[in-house]
Protein backbone atom coordinates (compact mmCIF):
# COMPACT_ATOMS: atom_id res chain seq x y z
CA UNK A 1 0.00 0.00 0.00
CA UNK A 2 1.36 3.42 -0.83
CA UNK A 3 2.51 5.38 2.22
CA UNK A 4 0.41 8.47 1.43
CA UNK A 5 -2.79 6.41 1.05
CA UNK A 6 -2.07 4.58 4.31
CA UNK A 7 -1.51 7.90 6.10
CA UNK A 8 -4.72 9.39 4.66
CA UNK A 9 -6.74 6.32 5.69
CA UNK A 10 -5.32 6.53 9.21
CA UNK A 11 -6.31 10.23 9.35
CA UNK A 12 -9.81 9.38 8.07
CA UNK A 13 -10.27 6.62 10.65
CA UNK A 14 -9.37 9.00 13.48
CA UNK A 15 -11.57 11.74 11.97
CA UNK A 16 -14.63 9.44 11.71
CA UNK A 17 -14.30 8.43 15.35
CA UNK A 18 -14.05 12.12 16.35
CA UNK A 19 -16.96 12.97 14.00
CA UNK A 20 -19.32 10.57 15.80
CA UNK A 21 -18.01 11.70 19.19
CA UNK A 22 -18.85 15.29 18.19
CA UNK A 23 -22.25 14.14 16.87
CA UNK A 24 -23.03 12.65 20.28
CA UNK A 25 -21.34 15.10 22.66
CA UNK A 26 -20.47 18.42 20.96
CA UNK A 27 -23.48 19.28 18.85
CA UNK A 28 -23.00 23.02 19.29
CA UNK A 29 -19.88 22.84 17.05
CA UNK A 30 -20.86 19.89 14.84
CA UNK A 31 -21.80 22.11 11.87
CA UNK A 32 -18.20 23.34 11.62
CA UNK A 33 -17.19 19.93 10.24
CA UNK A 34 -19.11 20.74 7.03
CA UNK A 35 -18.45 23.34 4.34
CA UNK A 36 -21.16 26.01 4.04
CA UNK A 37 -22.81 24.01 1.25
CA UNK A 38 -22.37 20.63 3.01
CA UNK A 39 -25.26 18.18 3.33
CA UNK A 40 -26.40 16.33 6.45
CA UNK A 41 -29.12 13.68 6.09
CA UNK A 42 -30.41 11.83 9.12
CA UNK A 43 -33.49 9.61 9.23
CA UNK A 44 -34.50 10.89 5.79
CA UNK A 45 -34.33 14.56 6.75
CA UNK A 46 -31.98 16.56 4.51
CA UNK A 47 -30.25 19.69 5.78
CA UNK A 48 -27.75 21.90 3.94
CA UNK A 49 -25.56 24.70 5.23
CA UNK A 50 -24.11 25.59 8.61
CA UNK A 51 -27.11 27.32 10.16
CA UNK A 52 -29.60 24.62 9.12
CA UNK A 53 -27.34 21.80 10.35
CA UNK A 54 -26.63 23.60 13.62
CA UNK A 55 -30.32 24.29 14.28
CA UNK A 56 -31.24 20.66 13.57
CA UNK A 57 -28.47 19.28 15.78
CA UNK A 58 -29.56 21.42 18.72
CA UNK A 59 -33.20 20.26 18.47
CA UNK A 60 -32.71 16.53 17.72
CA UNK A 61 -32.89 13.85 20.39
CA UNK A 62 -29.54 13.07 21.95
CA UNK A 63 -27.65 10.12 20.51
CA UNK A 64 -25.04 7.63 21.61
CA UNK A 65 -23.29 5.90 18.70
CA UNK A 66 -21.11 2.81 18.88
CA UNK A 67 -19.12 2.21 15.70
CA UNK A 68 -18.70 -1.46 14.83
CA UNK A 69 -17.37 -1.16 11.28
CA UNK A 70 -15.65 1.52 9.18
CA UNK A 71 -14.87 0.93 5.50
CA UNK A 72 -12.80 3.56 3.64
CA UNK A 73 -12.92 3.69 -0.16
CA UNK A 74 -10.72 5.99 -2.22
CA UNK A 75 -12.64 7.71 -5.03
CA UNK A 76 -10.97 8.39 -8.33
CA UNK A 77 -12.48 11.85 -8.73
CA UNK A 78 -10.40 14.76 -9.95
CA UNK A 79 -11.74 18.03 -8.60
CA UNK A 80 -9.64 21.12 -9.19
CA UNK A 81 -10.04 22.73 -5.78
CA UNK A 82 -10.28 19.52 -3.75
CA UNK A 83 -7.65 16.94 -2.95
CA UNK A 84 -8.16 13.22 -2.42
CA UNK A 85 -11.80 12.16 -1.92
CA UNK A 86 -13.09 9.18 0.02
CA UNK A 87 -16.38 7.45 0.67
CA UNK A 88 -16.58 6.18 4.25
CA UNK A 89 -19.17 3.53 5.11
CA UNK A 90 -19.93 3.03 8.79
CA UNK A 91 -22.13 0.60 10.67
CA UNK A 92 -22.94 0.28 14.31
CA UNK A 93 -25.51 0.80 17.01
CA UNK A 94 -27.21 3.99 18.17
CA UNK A 95 -29.43 4.91 21.07
CA UNK A 96 -31.78 7.92 20.75
CA UNK A 97 -32.64 10.05 23.75
CA UNK A 98 -33.95 8.04 26.67
CA UNK A 99 -35.77 5.35 24.68
CA UNK A 100 -33.35 2.70 26.04
CA UNK A 101 -33.53 0.78 22.75
CA UNK A 102 -30.49 0.11 20.64
CA UNK A 103 -30.96 0.53 16.90
CA UNK A 104 -28.68 -0.63 14.11
CA UNK A 105 -27.43 2.14 11.84
CA UNK A 106 -25.45 2.65 8.67
CA UNK A 107 -23.88 5.92 7.65
CA UNK A 108 -22.09 7.17 4.56
CA UNK A 109 -19.71 10.11 4.58
CA UNK A 110 -18.13 11.73 1.55
CA UNK A 111 -14.93 13.46 2.68
CA UNK A 112 -11.98 15.18 1.06
CA UNK A 113 -8.62 16.51 2.17
CA UNK A 114 -8.44 20.30 2.08
CA UNK A 115 -4.72 20.02 2.85
CA UNK A 116 -2.65 17.28 4.52
CA UNK A 117 -4.36 16.00 7.68
CA UNK A 118 -7.32 18.41 7.30
CA UNK A 119 -10.61 16.80 6.24
CA UNK A 120 -13.90 18.33 5.20
CA UNK A 121 -17.25 16.52 5.03
CA UNK A 122 -19.15 17.01 1.77
CA UNK A 123 -22.12 14.91 2.85
CA UNK A 124 -23.33 12.63 5.63
CA UNK A 125 -26.27 10.24 5.36
CA UNK A 126 -27.41 8.09 8.30
CA UNK A 127 -30.09 5.40 8.23
CA UNK A 128 -31.40 3.53 11.26
CA UNK A 129 -33.18 0.25 11.82
CA UNK A 130 -36.24 0.63 13.98
CA UNK A 131 -37.74 -2.11 16.11
CA UNK A 132 -40.65 -3.94 14.57
CA UNK A 133 -43.93 -2.26 15.40
CA UNK A 134 -46.65 -4.52 16.79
Amino acid sequence: MNENLESEESTILKFVQEFFDSYDKNRHIFHTLFPEDGTFIVLGNRMSGHSTIQQAMLTMATTTHQLLSIDINSLDIQLLEKGSMYQVLCAGEVEFGNDAQIHGFTATLLVYFMRPNVLNVVSFNERCQWPKLS
